[in-house]
């Protein structure tokens, strides 16, 4: 990987009443524009985003989604939707003074990355996609009603085992009921443990899990249960691929883990199949995460060849 960029600039856009969004600018001024769309939805600004680019090639437009990172509110779910965060990412690239950048996301910033490119087909230069999201019940369900359970049984029992039999028939809009709660410790509990879950099947090779909870736990489990039961606010339950047209002819390069049992690698070969300037590239010893070392070799490769 590359050396860590730092920010030349950075600062606060106010996109709505209620919400600013945190951003930085990383490498080059005069680079080649590529915004990293992080996943979550309640992900964060890390170290990690700034080691995949080249400094002297590329402008790096990294930003906290709302309620997220240091963007402010704080996991604030009011008009926080993707439609909000799409028109957001449209303000700030107005704002910088973009005419066309490149969409780099992982996983739920794939599908953000999708929304806006549908949205926007003639703001986006190309796209660098990693862990194929594509929001659909059958998504949702895979992930956190029953599917990859086949594969990490015992995790999944430990990740349902705090609800009853009767809120077992729909577990994400049982985690939303007390992850809106307003006592913390009933928050903080279903937080980590829904947290737990993921963490554990995101990787070939899981890595122990942290003991404490974490704003950020507490964050993205509340934004991630907020967009999945609302079916990530799409109007249509196969809304990207319903919509693949606008975009089919936009340069696209995908990498996606075989072992990926967070998102299914069939996403990503149904996603290909439905474009006509699209590279696929399934890293065979890999799962989902961005940090393996497999899958970031392949992001760096991408960004190298542009």
């Amino acid at each position: 990987m590359f050396d860590e960029l730092k920010p030349y600039n950075s600062g606060y856009l106010k996109v709505s009443d209620i919400h600013s969004i945190y951003y930085e600018e990383c490498g080059n001024k005069d680079g080649i524009p590529i915004v990293f769309v992080h996943g979550g939805p309640g992900g964060v600004i890390e170290s990690l985003p700034r080691k995949f680019f080249n400094k002297d090639k590329y402008r790096v437009i990294i930003f906290d989604q709302r309620g997220s990172g240091r963007s402010k509110p704080f996991v604030e779910l009011r008009e926080n939707t993707t439609f909000d965060l799409v028109e957001d990412m449209e303000k700030l690239r107005k704002l910088l003074g973009i005419d066309k950048w490149i969409l780099f996301g992982g996983s739920w910033g794939t599908t953000l990355s999708l929304v806006y490119a549908i949205n926007h087909p003639n703001k986006v230069l190309g796209m660098i996609l990693r862990g194929i999201f594509l929001a659909r019940k059958s998504d949702l369900w895979w992930l956190y009603e029953g599917g990859a359970a086949y594969f990490y049984p015992e995790e999944f029992e430990k990740y349902i085992s705090i609800l009853t039999d009767d809120e077992k028939k729909n577990i994400i809009a049982s985690y939303m009921k007390y992850l809106s709660s307003d006592d913390k410790e009933i928050v903080k509990k279903y937080a980590k443990n829904w947290n737990d879950w993921e963490s554990s099947i995101v990787r070939l090779y899981p890595r122990k899990l942290e003991a404490e909870v974490t704003d950020y736990d507490i964050a993205i489990a509340r934004l991630e249960c907020h967009y999945f039961y609302n079916n990530s606010f799409l109007p249509q339950d196969n809304y990207i691929l319903n919509n693949i047209d606008k975009i089919a002819d936009i340069r696209t390069l995908i990498c996606h883990g075989r072992y990926d049992v967070d998102c299914r690698p069939s996403g990503a070969y149904e996603l290909k199949s439905k474009m006509n300037n699209c590279e696929l590239h399934i890293v065979e010893a890999a799962g989902h995460s961005s940090m393996e070392p497999e899958i970031a070799k392949k992001l760096i490769e991408f960004t190298e060849i542009w």
